[in-house]
C-alpha cells in the first residue's frame, strides 16, 4: 500500500504532463507569426499588419472563423472591403470613423433614414464626364 501511495502522485503528475496544451493566442502577433489561414484572410492588410495595435489585431483575427463559413462570393467581398480600407489614407479612415460615430449617435429612426439615403446615393449611376 505504501508503494502505491508513492506511485500514485507520480502517475497523476505524468498524466497531467501528457495532456495536450492548447496554444494560447499571441497578444500582439507579427505578420510572420500568423498561421496560413490567418495570412490568407488578412492578406489585404499584410503591408501594414505589424503597425496595428494589439486590440486591432485581435478584432481583425476574430473575422477568421467567420470567413470559413462564407461562400466564395462572401470571401471575395470581405477581402475586397479589407483592401479598400487598407488603401484609404489615415485622414479618410478618421473621417469614416467620425461619420460612424455620428451615425450611431442618431435616434434609430433618423439613423435608418440616413442609411437609406446613403444606399440611394450608392445605387445612382455615376455621371460620366
Amino acid at each position: 500500500m505504501t508503494k502505491l501511495r508513492r506511485l500514485l502522485p507520480m502517475l497523476l503528475l505524468g498524466s497531467l504532463l501528457a495532456l495536450p496544451v492548447a496554444a494560447s493566442p499571441l497578444t500582439n502577433p507579427r505578420w510572420d507569426q500568423l498561421d496560413t489561414e490567418q495570412q490568407t484572410v488578412m492578406a489585404p492588410l499584410a503591408g501594414e499588419w505589424d503597425r496595428y495595435a494589439p486590440e486591432k489585431k485581435k478584432t481583425l483575427l476574430a473575422i477568421v472563423p467567420e470567413y470559413r463559413s462564407l461562400d466564395a462570393a462572401g470571401r471575395l467581398r470581405l477581402q475586397s472591403k479589407l483592401k479598400i480600407w487598407s488603401d484609404l489614407t489615415l485622414e479618410q479612415r478618421q473621417q469614416i470613423r467620425n461619420n460612424w460615430k455620428t451615425l450611431q449617435s442618431l435616434p434609430p429612426a433618423d439613423r435608418e433614414k440616413a442609411i437609406q439615403r446613403l444606399k440611394q446615393v450608392q445605387l445612382k449611376p455615376q455621371a460620366s464626364g
